[in-house]
């Protein structure tokens, strides 16, 4: 018997753990195991998946690869019409009756998928009466029987899913010590498995030395609140520390349980652990509503000494939520943004099958897409119009604040706004009215875009707006080329530049990672350009050259002064 697993991916560097998990509890049956992203062709997944001549078809599901994995199992069937079609994943767990009843679809899988589809291919090889397979719905005639999950897998009998061979290089690697969740968002499906089930710590760090001596760069623990166990999680942070490499860590924290002991536990992790907090709102509120109890005034005090503590942080907001309106968020915004983490994603809210909002639409009043990814179109807190508003910020936040490129312009914009919000909304004005949207802009493009809003529009300083912009570009950019906004007149200044990098003395002083580079490698790595205010230094009027050293993962900078 022949099986393949099936992920469709959302990006090409992400990789689908599901499925290789199963791969690898089910030994020894033959599984093989076909990745693709979304943006693939359908032809050329109909053609791979079916050039394999499958018994079984097992095809992960999720809300951004529902509507082709159906298409795919429904093709696939036609062509096949032996196979036997198989879905698992939370896009099809909470959705049994549909998906039978479609007629391509011979069983779904319900909740974790190891021992359900180990037993289902035992029974299908007639060595386990179907009727004693937990975790699977299928059909009898017309009769749908839906046999419910009865226990847990446990994690340590399930290796490690990546292959030896593979190469993870260029991918982003997910991992999990913990199945369950403690909290009970109702938007969210980890609210309705509450049972914590908990990797042994010998098996966690034997594995993540494995991924170390892969050369994994990002290793993504999809555990659903990593600190929800403070002890445990301090006894993992402790099993990192002993991890030789540079292999970097990616974990969701809960804020609110963050507090002086766990700080000190990151001590040494600096530069190698990142944390993705989901506040969501500070609408106490709406807090309630959702049945998540965040103590608001602590989650906050948590994501201010993990940013004081040097992490680099993540958090989540998401709009739409019930007795949110457009006023309680933007200042739940401006809560997050004056916390200044590394990156906000301003997510909507999306109404996913099995939730416990899911049944409480109606009650506040939610209007959302039908289609996947089922996203709010409005409430009867928030009008489509704001919410549209707020996509506008999202789409600028991203580019703008989370890139990391303008960052000496933004903070300096800030002043001039009585909080974050109005200055993001009035740029997303200017967006609109100049019809900016929905079209590709290159990075030099944004910058002359800030450039225009902050000169023409603002009405603000030139030869400061200039300044700001210059420094942001050269110092995140290893480009030459300047934007249109800020290029160089003067031509003098080449040959005075290039005096001081000859000067070894200098050097020493002013740029000791320059220090013996050969002329090639500083021609490869290094900038320059006039400023006639000190970016550096409060903007005091001075004139002077910048020179930025770019390595791998840090810019240096020397000053001339003219």
């Amino acid at each position: 018997m022949k099986v393949l697993l099936v992920g469709i991916n959302a990006k090409y560097y992400h990789t689908n753990l599901a499925i290789r998990n199963i791969k690898k509890f089910c030994q020894p049956y033959d599984i093989e195991i076909f990745e693709a992203t979304i943006n693939d062709s359908t032809d050329y997944m109909l053609e791979s998946v079916i050039e394999k001549k499958p018994d079984v078809v097992g095809i992960s599901c999720y809300i951004w690869n529902i509507e082709i994995a159906l298409n795919l199992a429904e093709n696939m069937k036609k062509i096949l019409p032996n196979v036997v079609m198989v879905l698992g994943g939370p896009e099809a767990s909470y959705d049994v009756e549909n998906l039978l009843s479609k007629g391509f679809v011979d069983y779904v899988v319900i909740g974790e998928g190891e021992i359900a589809f180990k037993e289902l291919l035992e029974a299908l090889e007639g060595k386990k009466d179907l009727k004693e397979v937990p975790g699977i719905g299928y059909k009898v005639e017309e009769e749908i029987v839906i046999q419910p999950q009865k226990y847990y897998v446990n994690l340590d009998e399930v290796p490690i899913g990546y292959d030896e061979e593979e190469d993870l290089s260029d991918k982003l690697v997910y991992y999990e010590t913990s199945r369950g969740c403690p909290f009970k968002c109702a938007y969210c499906l980890s609210s309705i498995d509450n049972v914590l089930r908990y990797e042994s710590l010998e098996k966690v760090e034997k594995d993540l030395k494995w991924f170390a001596n892969k050369n994994v760069k990002i290793l993504k623990l999809v555990d659903r609140s990593f600190n929800a166990n403070r002890k445990r999680a301090r006894e993992i942070l402790s099993i990192m520390k002993r991890i030789e490499g540079e292999m970097v860590f990616h974990c969701e924290v809960n804020p609110e349980l963050v507090n002086e002991e766990f700080i000190s536990e990151l001590e040494d992790l600096k530069g190698r652990i990142q944390f993705e907090v989901g506040v969501q709102t500070t609408n106490k509120v709406t807090l309630r509503k959702i049945s998540r109890t965040t103590a608001v005034e602590m989650a906050l005090k948590g994501i201010e000494l993990l940013k004081k503590a040097g992490i680099k942080l993540h958090v989540d907001l998401i709009a739409g939520l019930p007795e949110d309106s457009l006023k309680t968020f933007s200042k739940a915004f401006d809560d997050v943004y004056n916390l200044k983490p590394e990156e906000i994603q301003l997510g909507f809210l999306k109404i996913l099958k099995g939730t416990p909002l899911a049944k409480k639409v109606g009650e506040f009043g939610i209007v959302y897409d039908s289609k996947p990814p089922y996203e709010v179109l409005y409430t009867k807190d928030i009008s489509y119009e704001e919410l549209v508003i707020l996509k506008g910020i999202a789409f600028l936040i991203d580019k703008y604040y989370n890139s990391g490129k303008f960052l000496k312009t933004l903070e300096y914009l800030e002043k001039y706004f009585k909080r974050p919000f109005d200055l993001y909304f009035e740029f997303y004005r200017y967006w609109k009215e100049n019809k900016l949207f929905y079209k590709n802009h290159s990075l030099k493009a944004l910058y002359n875009v800030l450039y225009d809003f902050s000169v023409k529009n603002i009405g603000l300083e030139e030869n400061i707006i200039k300044d700001l912009l210059k420094f942001d570009f050269l110092y995140s950019t290893n480009a030459k080329d300047l934007p249109d906004c800020v290029k160089e007149k003067d031509k003098k200044i080449p040959d005075l530049f290039r005096d001081y990098l000859k000067n070894e003395e200098w050097l020493k002083q002013n740029l000791p990672q320059a220090v013996g580079l050969s002329s090639l490698e500083l021609s490869k790595r290094v900038s320059y350009a006039f400023f006639e205010y000190d970016v550096t230094e409060n903007l005091m009027k001075k004139d002077l050259i910048i020179i930025f050293l770019h390595s791998e993962k840090k810019t240096y900078l020397a000053k001339i002064e003219l």
